[in-house]
């Protein structure tokens, strides 16, 4: 991989960073890990599973991630901090929505949960599967829908895809635990690739007026189509889903891969799918991946009803009388895609600050200067190395595979370095 052409302007700030002892700032907070390093900063950003400090390294602030796991205690300036203006907020839903919690009047109880962030959040966080959007993030939330009373939870999708990994845990999450408790459905804005493959098993699909499900062609690794036992898998589980789901296979089939799909529609109105060409209507021609549109899903009674607005929905569903609960759990999950979104940018960064140490550390003839950009080489490894084990499915999300191997190359290459003269 070449690094000129994008990290240049990064290696001009970061190259006079020489310094790598933390300093502690003035009225600190302290993480002290297990392995008994002490992070002095200030803890900006919080989650279930990971700590955001800001710590000085040679004099210049920065942003450090720390994973939950490695965490032996935390010691803080301010015992209550309000490090996120999110977390009170959702704090604050949290309280009015249990002094309702015994109201039941009749109204059907809705939830709304957002799979991935809707569109008029204007693009400010990711949504992908298995990276800002979470299986235990909604797993997570299932105490707060009980304790509501939901009746009914809307799985609203708008998603370009993800990890089909994250996409089996979600399938697996609405079938042995959603379905079981509450109505659950789909509301499709956008769902596509992992993003479809999710909520795939649930019965019901609502559609966005511009809404679209489809184009679930697998991909691993930097962008490799997946084929031979690992794509037989894929559509076998697949068939699976639809099964759950009670959709014909030869929709999921075409939008997996380059099959033809087509339909007919009896004299009593029954939609048949085909896996050819041959039926009434053609939706999908060989040598094409399928996506359905919105108008498709209603014409031929793939959808349940069209809806932009939650009032809409409620109609679409049949539903007399609606009341909108457990705002806590849409907070959650909200809250969990901006968190996620957060570690996911600075996972980046980390990433890229590491392979410019590497970099320079190759190109510096002075073993000193050398010495200094790899042990800074060191300590963005061991945290890359931590976002794995948070998220497995950051392991091909940099474009290279970081397995164990990868790992192991670069712990090789820094002991190179660090002996040449």
């Amino acid at each position: 991989m070449t690094l000129t052409r994008f990290l240049r302007p990064l290696a001009i700030a970061l190259a006079l960073v020489g310094a790598t002892l933390l300093a502690p700032m003035a009225r600190a907070d302290k993480i002290i890990l297990k392995d008994g390093t002490v992070l002095e900063g200030k803890i900006t950003r919080e989650g279930d599973r990971f700590y955001f400090i800001t710590v000085k390294i040679g004099g210049i602030e920065e942003n450090k991630f720390v994973n939950r796991d490695d965490v032996k205690s935390v010691q803080r300036d301010d015992p209550t901090p309000k490090t996120d203006e999110a977390i009170k907020k959702a704090e604050e839903a949290k309280e009015a929505a249990a002094k309702d919690e015994s109201r039941h009047d009749g109204a059907t109880r809705i939830c709304i949960l957002n799979f991935g962030p809707p569109s008029d959040w204007q693009g400010q966080y990711g949504n992908e599967v298995g990276v800002e959007i979470s299986a235990q993030a909604f797993k997570d939330v299932i105490p707060m829908l009980e304790k509501a009373k939901v009746d009914v939870v809307v799985i609203r999708v708008n998603s370009g895809g993800g990890y089909g990994l994250e996409a089996d845990k979600f399938r697996d999450l609405f079938v042995k635990e959603y379905k079981p408790r509450f109505r659950t459905v789909a509301w499709i804005e956008s769902a596509i690739s992992a993003a479809a493959m999710s909520p795939w098993v649930l019965d019901e699909m609502y559609f966005f007026r511009k809404g679209n499900i489809g184009a679930c062609t697998g991909w691993y690794g930097p962008l490799i189509a997946v084929k031979g036992a690992e794509l037989e898998e894929m559509l076998f589980k697949m068939e699976k889903a639809s099964a759950y789901g009670k959709k014909d296979p030869a929709i999921m089939r075409a939008m997996q891969i380059m099959k033809p799909l087509s339909v007919d529609i009896d004299e009593n109105g029954e939609v048949h799918w085909r896996q050819d060409e041959d039926g009434q209507f053609v939706l999908n021609k060989k040598g094409h991946i399928y996506t359905m549109t919105t108008s498709e899903a209603m014409k031929y009674k793939f959808g349940r009803g069209v809806a932009d607005t939650k009032e809409e929905l409620v109609k679409a569903m049949g539903i007399q009388e609606a009341e909108f609960v457990a705002q806590d759990a849409s907070d959650y999950i909200d809250k969990s895609i901006r968190d996620n979104d957060a570690v996911d940018k600075h996972n980046k960064v980390v990433f890229q600050k590491y392979q410019l140490a590497m970099s320079l550390a190759e190109q510096l003839p002075d073993k000193e200067r050398r010495g200094i950009e790899l042990a800074k080489a060191r300590r963005l490894l061991s945290e890359i190395r931590g976002f794995v084990k948070l998220n497995p499915n950051f392991q091909f999300h940099m474009g290279v595979d970081l397995s164990p191997e990868w790992f192991k190359a670069q712990e090789d290459e820094i002991k190179r370095l660090a002996s040449l003269p």
